[in-house]
């Protein structure tokens, strides 16, 4: 296993990354610079420690991608309509080489990646997973209880003052 590398992988490949983005997560597409800069971010973040194969193998399945289409279109995979795209990338997808669906689904992944772990995508989705597990959600919830009280309700009393709990098999439908 080779040593990592500090050259980003993706420097070269932004262009074939983002029209691979928007097949395969079409809600790329509304990211804005600084939105593809994050991705981008959080891709090399999680790239830096993988050795320098894997990170070879990255940048040639990009550069394949993006040449492979000239062949049969005379142009580069991210000059082409989102429609040819879609069909190319279904090939590949469904290629008899191994190593060329691994590419495709190891590109989507790192993706969605990338733009799921943004702050603004996961807020606007409601995605509420920490960096620590649950056990940081626990800390969150407390630190949230003691500024609104047990429950996370509002810490005021109901409308016409406490209300009763029923024992258990007391009340309605008690059996």
């Amino acid at each position: 296993m080779g040593a990592p590398e500090s050259r980003p992988v993706l420097a070269a490949f932004s262009g074939p990354l983002r029209a691979m983005g928007a097949v395969v997560l079409p809600a790329t597409e509304a990211l804005d610079e600084e939105g593809w800069r994050r991705a981008q971010g959080i891709i090399e973040h999680a790239l830096a420690t993988r050795p320098a194969g894997v990170k070879r193998q990255i940048r040639l399945f990009l550069r394949l991608v993006n040449l492979l289409p000239f062949l049969t279109t005379g142009q580069a995979f991210q000059r082409l309509s989102p429609e040819r795209r879609a069909s190319f990338l279904e090939r590949l997808q469904r290629s008899r080489l191994l190593p060329v669906r691994r590419g495709v689904w190891g590109i989507r992944t790192l993706l969605f990646m990338g733009y799921y772990l943004q702050d603004p995508v996961r807020e606007r989705i409601g995605y509420r997973a920490r960096p620590g597990g649950w056990l940081a959600r626990e800390e969150v919830s407390r630190a949230h209880e003691d500024l609104s009280g047990p429950g996370g309700g509002p810490t005021r009393e109901p409308v016409g003052g406490t209300a009763q709990v029923p024992e258990r098999g007391e009340g309605e439908g008690a059996t």
